[in-house]
């Protein structure tokens, strides 16, 4: 979901949406507070037609009054301008409901991770099995070759992110995977989270053992790169609709400095640095990408 357009007259945002409607784009037409000089929003639900959309907007903005942005008829028009004036907000086929609904509903992906991580989590004793946690670990050997990887075990470098070895370990990581990673499941769509989640993991991973071996596990450090790209996303590009409270980024910065201290005891420090970069990152260069198209 993500707002593609803002009009200052409800004559022009009902016949671009009229517009869009026709060429099978789901959106929705929505007024904001009318003190504003901006009046009218128009939201694209699929990410894969905010491109369609953006491109139908530049031609509506060079000529808005050509014919065939005006082929709706005078009942229609008459029925969505009463809608418009009449409350803040309106909606075709109630999308904004049903986005609700999706923001409510937890993520098919991430509904997977969090039920896998549970299920490690009890299966290993609380991650005392020893013999079913080094099955996990990017490595059993102490070479700092990545031996098991080298010889065809090449989920080892992914795997380390369902171990978790106490309940405010999982707990935290549980609740920030179902937050920021719904979040991101939800306006990216599954197939870009898996992708964003594999890379965040093999970095993070990569990371840690890199610089302190293969004793370690936890989500931490991909809920640290899904951090970071939100954060970057709520402040460069606030249209994708992503959400992060300013007092909750300053706990999770604040969380990641305090833990480079050893208050807390040993703690994937270098993954949680890994995945931040690469979150960081990314949200950048989307955020970038996204800016750079609307000039």
């Amino acid at each position: 979901m993500r707002r593609v357009a803002v009009f200052e007259t409800e004559n022009h945002a009902l016949r671009f949406w009229s517009f869009l409607k026709k060429q099978g784009v789901e959106s929705s037409l929505e007024n904001i507070d009318s003190d504003k000089d901006e009046f009218c929003e128009i939201w694209v639900a699929e990410e894969d037609q905010v491109s369609s959309a953006l491109s139908y907007l530049k031609d509506f903005n060079s000529n808005p009054d050509d014919p065939k942005y005006s082929s709706v008829s005078k009942k229609e028009k008459d029925r969505k301008e009463k809608n418009l004036s009449g409350r803040r907000g309106f909606m075709e086929f109630n999308l904004r409901n049903k986005w609700q609904t999706r923001e409510r509903a937890t993520g098919t992906v991430t509904l997977s991770l969090i039920i896998t991580c549970v299920a490690v989590f009890l299966l290993s004793g609380m991650g005392k099995n020893t013999e079913m946690v080094g099955g996990f670990f990017i490595s059993e050997k102490l070479d700092g070759q990545l031996s098991e990887f080298l010889s065809g075990e090449i989920w080892r470098v992914f795997t380390p992110i369902f171990l978790h070895f106490n309940f405010l370990h999982i707990l935290f990581n549980m609740f920030w995977l179902h937050d920021l990673g719904g979040q991101i499941e939800k306006r990216k769509g599954p197939k870009f989270f898996v992708s964003f989640i594999l890379i965040l993991a093999l970095a993070s991973n990569l990371t840690q053992f890199i610089l302190t071996g293969p004793a370690f596990g936890g989500m931490s450090g991909v809920v640290y790169g899904l951090f970071g790209y939100v954060w970057v996303k709520t402040r460069l590009d606030p249209a994708d609709g992503f959400r992060l409270d300013p007092m909750v980024a300053m706990i999770m910065f604040g969380f990641f400095l305090i833990c480079f201290t050893g208050l807390f005891g040993g703690i994937a420090n270098w993954a949680h640095a890994g995945g931040l970069g690469v979150g960081i990152a990314w949200g950048y260069a989307s955020a970038y990408r996204w800016n750079q198209g609307r000039r």
